[in-house]
C-alpha cells in the first residue's frame, strides 16, 4: 500500500530538485559569462594601465629597447603575479620587458583580444599599441587559471545549495506530515469508534479538503443508520405480525387435539390451514420487502419499456375491470423493468382488492411533472388515515382480510429507487387514488 506522505514528498522533492537543478545550470552559465567578462576587463585595464605608465615616462623603456635586453617588469597588479603575465614589445619586434613568470615567447600577434596556445597551455591575451612610447603592451592569463577560478566559485555556491537542499527536503517531509495530520486524526477517530456509534463525523480542524470525504462518510453513516433503523422496525413489526397467526394456530391445534366432535375438529383444522395460508402470505410479503430494501441502494438499469408491458390487463389477477386509458397506453417509461414491477403490481393488487367494479390507470403528461394515476371505485380511505398509507404493516379500517399492510410500502420503495414520489388521495370514482409523480426524463409518448 502506497503512502500518501511518501508520494507527496517524492513529487515535491522531484519538482524541487528539477527547479534547483535548472537554477544551478542557469547560475553556472551566467557566472561563467560574468567571470569571463570581469577577467577580460581586468586584462584590458591592466594593459591600459601599463601603457599609460609608459606614456608618462615612468619606466626605462628606451634604455631597455636600445640594449635589446629583456628586463623583468613588475606585475601590473599586486596579488595577481601568478594569474597575469605582461610583455612589452617594441614596434620593431624586440622584447623590451616582461613580468616575472611571463613566457619569453611573444604572447600575441594582433591587437585586442586573442587566444593562443603557448608552451602547451591555452592563453587569453589583450594587446594594446602605444605609438607615443613606440611599444606594444600585452597582458594575458592562462585559461586553466580561469577554469579553476570558475570552478572554485561554482563549488562555493554548490556546497551551500546542497546543504540547503537537504534542509529543504527535511522541511518538506515535516510539512507534508503536518499537512496530513487532520487525515490521520480522522482515521484515528474512525478506528476508535464502536460499531454502534453512528453519529455524524466532524471535519477535524476545519480542513476544507477533507470536507467532501467527511460529507461522503456522513452520507454513508446516515444510510447505514437508516438501514439499521429499517431492519429494527422490520424485525419488530414482523415478529408482532407473525405472533398473531402463530398464536391462532396453537389455539386451533389445542382445540383439535382436545375435541371429541369430528365437526369441531374439522373446523379447527380448517382454521389452522387458513392461519398457515395467512402466515405464508405474510412471509412472502416480508421477503419481498427485504429484497426491495436490499436493492434500493443499487444503481438502476434503465431502458425504455411500454407501459402496456408493465401494466397488463391481467396484472395482479384483478377480479374486476381493469381500464388502461389511451393516454396511459401511449406512454413508454425509462425504468428498471425488474424493479418497477413491484410498484405497479402492488398498486394494482391493492386497487383490485378494494374495488367494487373497476380499476383505472390514467396519465397526465405535463411539461415538467408527468404523473400516472391508479384509482378504484372501492370504499376508499378516510382523510385522517391517508397520511398513514405507505407505513409498513399499517392496515386501514377498510382493509381486506388477509392483507399484511406491506403492499404500498413495497411500492414506495420501488418508486423512491426511480426518483419518483407517491401521493394518496380520494378518487373521483369513489375509492383510493394513488398518484405517481415522475420526472420528465422518465416518460415519453410512443
Amino acid at each position: 500500500m502506497r503512502s500518501i506522505r511518501v508520494r507527496l514528498f517524492a513529487f515535491l522533492a522531484v519538482v524541487t530538485v528539477a527547479v534547483w537543478g535548472a537554477s544551478a545550470v542557469w547560475i553556472q552559465v551566467r557566472t561563467e559569462a560574468e567571470i569571463r567578462q570581469v577577467l577580460d576587463r581586468r586584462l584590458m585595464e591592466s594593459a591600459r594601465m601599463v601603457s599609460s605608465l609608459l606614456g608618462q615616462g615612468g619606466l626605462p623603456v628606451t634604455a631597455a629597447a636600445i640594449g635589446g635586453g629583456s628586463d623583468t617588469f613588475p606585475s601590473p597588479a599586486r596579488g595577481l603575479e601568478r594569474q597575469l603575465s605582461c610583455q612589452i614589445w617594441s614596434l620593431r619586434g624586440q622584447l623590451v620587458s616582461r613580468s616575472e613568470g611571463a613566457p619569453a615567447v611573444r604572447l600575441a600577434q594582433t591587437e585586442g583580444f586573442s587566444e593562443r596556445v603557448i608552451e602547451g597551455e591555452p592563453w587569453r591575451i589583450y594587446t594594446i599599441q602605444n605609438r607615443t612610447a613606440g611599444v606594444q603592451v600585452m597582458v594575458g592569463d592562462r585559461l586553466a587559471v580561469r577554469e579553476r577560478l570558475v570552478g572554485s566559485i561554482i563549488a562555493g555556491l554548490a556546497v551551500p545549495a546542497v546543504i540547503g537542499l537537504g534542509i529543504l527536503g527535511g522541511l518538506i517531509w515535516w510539512s507534508v506530515g503536518r499537512g496530513l495530520a487532520p487525515a490521520r486524526r480522522l482515521a484515528d477517530a474512525l478506528v476508535a469508534r464502536s460499531a454502534e456509534d453512528l453519529r455524524p463525523l466532524e471535519t477535524t480542524g476545519g480542513v476544507r479538503e477533507l470536507a467532501p470525504m467527511v460529507a461522503a462518510l456522513n452520507g454513508l453513516i446516515d444510510r447505514l443508520e437508516s438501514s439499521r433503523r429499517r431492519q429494527r422496525e422490520f424485525t419488530a413489526a414482523a415478529a408482532h405480525e407473525l405472533r398473531t397467526p402463530l398464536a391462532g394456530m396453537r389455539v386451533q391445534a389445542q382445540i383439535a387435539a382436545a375435541a371429541a366432535d369430528p365437526k369441531v375438529r374439522a373446523r379447527a383444522v380448517e382454521q389452522m390451514v387458513a392461519s398457515v395460508d395467512r402466515t405464508s402470505a405474510l412471509v412472502s410479503r416480508l421477503l419481498e420487502m427485504a429484497r426491495a430494501d436490499e436493492v434500493s441502494e443499487q444503481p438502476l438499469e434503465r431502458r425504455w419499456t411500454p407501459l402496456t408491458r408493465i401494466v397488463t390487463p391481467d396484472a395482479g389477477s384483478c377480479p374486476v375491470e381493469l381500464e388502461l386509458t389511451s393516454a396511459a397506453a401511449a406512454l413508454e417509461l425509462n425504468v428498471d423493468f425488474e424493479r418497477v414491477g413491484p410498484l405497479f403490481a402492488n398498486l394494482l393488487a391493492n386497487a383490485c382488492a378494494h374495488a367494487r367494479s373497476r380499476v383505472r390507470v390514467d396519465a397526465a403528461i405535463g411539461p415538467e411533472h408527468p404523473i400516472l394515476i391508479v384509482e378504484d371505485d372501492g370504499p376508499g380511505v378516510s382523510e385522517a388515515d391517508l397520511p398513514r398509507l405507505g407505513q409498513r404493516f399499517y392496515r386501514g379500517p377498510n382493509a381486506v382480510t388477509g392483507g399484511a399492510g406491506l403492499g404500498l410500502s413495497i411500492a414506495e420503495v420501488s418508486a423512491t429507487a426511480h426518483g419518483w414520489r407517491l401521493a394518496f388521495g380520494r378518487s373521483p370514482i369513489g375509492g383510493l387514488r394513488v398518484v405517481v409523480h415522475m420526472d420528465a426524463g422518465s416518460v415519453r409518448r410512443v
